[in-house]
């Protein structure tokens, strides 16, 4: 089992999320810098069965928040969101976008 740090996200479509968009592919890293591993969302769901845990820190705020995957109705299939905890610069969608 294996913790990650969530540094940037890629949105679908990233150019200009609409109301019902989802993350497809993390970057985790030690620091913000920069990536170490990119990780799409199929691999980030089973890794989270196989007991890996990823989760974001607020650069402000220095909160932690855990990502969770939930089943999205509308798609029929599994996503993942940050734990809601009232902070903002720890959630997912606050992340930056993961340069290729």
């Amino acid at each position: 089992m294996t913790t990650y740090r969530v540094i940037c996200t890629n949105q679908e479509p990233a150019s200009q999320p609409p109301q019902h968009a989802h993350i497809v592919a993390i970057g985790v890293g030690s620091t913000a810098d920069h990536y170490s591993q990119r990780f799409s969302l199929s691999q980030v769901i089973q890794m989270m069965q196989n007991g890996d845990r990823f989760y974001t820190l607020g650069p402000r705020s220095g909160k932690t928040a855990w990502v969770e995957k939930y089943y999205c109705t509308y798609c029929r299939q599994y996503h993942i969101k940050s734990a809601a905890d009232a902070v903002e610069d720890n959630n997912l969608d606050s992340l930056p976008y993961c340069q290729i």
